[in-house]
């Protein structure tokens, strides 16, 4: 069977956190030249930052108002709602 669109939802949130650690350990792979370390541990952290804050918003907000489902059952054809 498919996802449900709830579930995808935090699905989608629990692949940002995820992502977050991934990129931090690739930068760590730049060890070897100081200069380019710092460039993609730096591009890395903001990255992090923005997926931790991303769902930091719409987290509580999809709690609290499910505006996330909404929005993306306003987006699907009829056709594609009835499964």
């Amino acid at each position: 069977d498919a996802v449900s669109v709830n579930s995808g939802i935090y699905l989608v949130m629990g692949a940002n956190i995820g992502t977050s650690i991934t990129n931090t350990i690739v930068s760590m792979g730049q060890m070897a030249d100081g200069a380019q370390l710092e460039r993609a541990f730096a591009g890395a952290t903001v990255h992090d930052l923005f997926n931790l804050l991303s769902v930091a918003i719409l987290f509580p907000l999809e709690i609290i108002s499910h505006y996330l489902y909404h929005l993306t059952k306003a987006m699907l054809p009829d056709n594609v709602k009835d499964g």
